[in-house]
């Protein structure tokens, strides 16, 4: 059995204070870091994850606000020394809301921003390619997810950190269902090795190309954008 922890970015400074966006660091307005809330946030779901059954490996998209998301998180689990980050470009932001090709640095750049960044991760996305709507970037996630799956097998727990549309992908991916999330939300699934697809994962509401997933593994859905560690749930964004 595997457990797959689905975190999005906390609170962004550019949602807060629009002004950010009119200078931003390298031009990248696509980029912003997190307020002080943001930071926060994902102590707290560090918090929560703490308590649950280690993490193996952590996946992130290379935008600052999700560096600094799992760095928080990291830094509240027991584990924490044994831990790194794998910057995959297959989890970042929907590719029809940012700047092309999108403001992010590379895992070396990060690296001296982000220490536990490991530049000897292999992504699996290498390329962007333009995305025009939120359905290019579910068959991106598609595919990233059964990479990741195919090369970190089961019983490795894994957390993703991501964006807004990448994790509404997921869910449509894992469960069949569109869920858009909250900052700082915890989405839970738990996955068995299955000869065939169990009945909870043959609901499909939104289509999508056949994913091999669902006749791999069994697929549970546990949380689905929780926020009950946040201290404040005021404004979580949940619906864009």
């Amino acid at each position: 059995m595997r457990n797959v922890w689905i975190v999005r970015h906390g609170e962004r400074i550019d949602k807060v204070d629009p002004r950010w966006a009119l200078a931003p660091p390298r031009g990248a307005w696509d980029d912003p870091p997190l307020t002080s809330r943001g930071l926060k946030q994902a102590h707290e779901v560090g918090h929560r994850l703490a308590r649950e059954s280690p993490i193996d490996y952590i996946f992130v998209s290379p935008f600052i606000r999700c560096l600094q998301t799992a760095t928080n998180i990291v830094a509240e689990l027991a584990n924490k020394k044994d831990l790194k980050l794998f910057i995959e470009p297959g989890f970042i932001e929907s590719l029809s809301c940012t700047q092309f090709p999108p403001g992010c640095l590379s895992a070396e750049q990060l690296k001296e921003f982000f220490p536990l960044v490991d530049t000897t991760y292999r992504p699996f996305l290498t390329k962007f390619d333009p995305e025009e709507n939120d359905l290019e970037c579910d068959k991106r996630i598609q595919a990233t997810l059964e990479a990741v799956f195919e090369r970190y097998p089961i019983p490795k727990n894994i957390l993703i950190v991501s964006h807004g549309s990448p994790i509404a992908a997921m869910h449509t991916v894992l469960n069949r269902k569109y869920k858009y999330v909250g900052i700082c939300t915890i989405s839970h699934y738990i996955m068995q090795e299955s000869g065939s697809e169990s009945p909870s994962n043959r609901e499909n509401k939104r289509q999508i190309e056949k994913s091999n997933l669902h006749t791999k593994y069994a697929i549970k859905c546990m949380l689905a954008g929780d926020s009950s560690h946040l201290s404040d749930r005021n404004n979580l964004r949940d619906n864009y």
